[in-house]
């Protein structure tokens, strides 16, 4: 019979309704339907190295269409070249708060904290003379060639004049005024700027106004704010960010048209509750082989969750995976992703470090995260249903692919564990052989698995992972 082994994270509060872990590995459905099984499970991209920009950490990365690629890394300004040589900018950034980078063309601007800094070819690096003082972080955007930027601590918006992120006129500012509460994130999207608050959401448009160009779209007004200021990032035609509203916090949403619908989970948004903050997450997004993936970094929670909007609009559920850097100093746990921003450069979907100035690419074919060994792990019951009597568990066969992408000489094995009490009480580990290089054709088998007692529990969940370097692909598993 076939187990459950396909399907996203899914861990509830209490891990004996659900027990589903999904770590460095992500779900992909056969979206015709053809395929031998529903769909796969892959292993997540590693990390290549692909140059070091700074000091650390990278917090902001941006391609521009004219000059290359730029990156904040700790409080200064790079540009990376098309030869990926490094050139120092400026510094003087304020550190430990969200930064931004925005762009019209023949400028661009870094604004992080109360200040910002403008950047061209022919001025270079110079400060911006916001019209304001601010107490707390700014956040920026640019919409047809005019900078936007947050008055901290307060419901307005500024906006620069057109083409020019050096001079804010302190008369062209708007008041997104309708409920009183404070902007808290300004972003773009479908030339719309949508104005997020603590608790509420306003879009405005460019109106061709005199003075503030831009005009608030009446008759549209979201019930929903924002908790973490460099959660909110846009996604092919749809923004996500981690929410919040009068009634309280913690879900993740997606915004596409003029709606805001949670994609968050239960179980994961209990996880999430039990962090020391939540309002500290950072966020980026990307494409990859035509997943769009949402990465939600926590650093006080020190865990990375990831929301695949692709698939989930496939399965019509809600596919979150987790991504891990394996802890050299404990058995097996997993801290946050290295991957702190996101910018594509060179074809190539590139991320910054958040403990240093390393950028990667990220590489399905990678063996590792930047030299550190990668491990990945799913856990699933294997039963669709619970059972009322003892079962006996003879042999598990994993369908999955062997024998591709092994290094010479290896020999990669994959391991197994079980829990019979709903997941609190684990077995020791088995080995089982993976293909060595070319032995496509391997049988992946685990037997003599015991069986369920009363006295000891008869709920029987899987833990199958692996951390030997090769092309990892789940198909599915049969259970005698």
């Amino acid at each position: 019979m076939r187990t459950p082994i396909f399907g996203p994270f899914e861990v509830s509060r209490s891990t004996n309704l659900a027990d589903n872990q999904l770590i460095n590995l992500y779900p992909e459905v056969v979206e015709t339907r053809q395929g031998k099984a529903p769909g796969a499970l892959y292993a997540t991209p590693g990390l290549t190295a692909f140059v070091t920009v700074g000091a650390g950490p990278i917090r902001a990365m941006h391609t521009s269409a004219n000059f290359g690629l730029f990156v904040v890394s700790g409080d200064s300004f790079y540009q990376v070249n098309a030869n990926n040589a490094v050139v120092f900018l400026g510094g003087g950034i304020a550190t430990g708060v969200p930064a931004y980078i925005i762009d019209n063309g023949p400028q661009l601007a870094v604004f992080a904290g109360d200040s910002g800094f403008s950047w061209s070819s022919g001025a270079g690096w110079a400060a911006i003379a916001v019209p304001f003082t601010a107490a707390s972080p700014i956040a920026a955007t640019q919409q047809d060639g005019y900078g936007v930027i947050t008055q901290p601590g307060s419901s307005l918006f500024f906006q620069s004049d057109l083409l020019d992120f050096t001079s804010w006129n302190a008369l062209n500012f708007g008041d997104a005024s309708a409920d009183p509460d404070n902007l808290v994130a300004i972003v773009q999207l479908d030339r719309e700027l949508w104005l997020i608050k603590n608790n509420h959401t306003e879009i405005w448009y460019n109106a061709g106004n005199l003075g503030l160009t831009f005009a608030r779209l009446d008759g549209v007004y979201l019930e929903v704010g924002c908790v973490a200021q460099d959660s909110v990032r846009r996604l092919g035609s749809s923004l996500f960010w981690l929410a919040r509203g009068v009634e309280g916090d913690g879900v993740v949403v997606q915004a596409a048209g003029h709606r805001a619908q949670r994609v968050s989970t239960h179980g994961l948004e209990d996880i999430w509750r039990q962090y020391p903050k939540i309002s500290d997450a950072i966020a980026y997004g990307y494409q990859q082989d035509g997943h769009e993936f949402y990465v939600l970094n926590f650093p006080s929670g020190n865990a990375t969750w990831v929301y695949d909007a692709t698939t989930s609009a496939a399965a019509k559920t809600p596919m979150w995976h987790r991504r891990g850097a394996l802890n050299p100093q404990t058995a097996g746990t997993f801290d946050r992703h290295f991957a702190n921003a996101h910018a594509v450069f060179g074809g190539m979907n590139l991320v910054g470090d958040y403990r240093d100035g390393s950028i990667y690419s990220l590489d399905f074919s990678a063996a590792t995260d930047g030299g550190t060994q990668r491990k990945w792990l799913r856990t699933w019951r294997a039963l669709e249903k619970p059972a009322d009597q003892p079962v006996r568990f003879s042999e598990l066969r994993i369908d999955m692919q062997t024998g591709i992408g092994v290094p010479d000489g290896g020999n990669p094995q994959v391991m197994l564990r079980w829990s019979d009490d709903g997941g609190h009480v684990w077995s020791n580990q088995m080995f089982a052989a993976a293909g060595r290089p070319g032995d496509t054709a391997r049988r992946v088998m685990f037997r003599r698995l015991g069986s369920t007692r009363r006295n000891s529990g008869l709920d029987r969940i899987f833990e199958l992972s692996g951390s030997d370097p090769f092309q990892t692909a789940i198909i599915g598993a049969v259970l005698e």
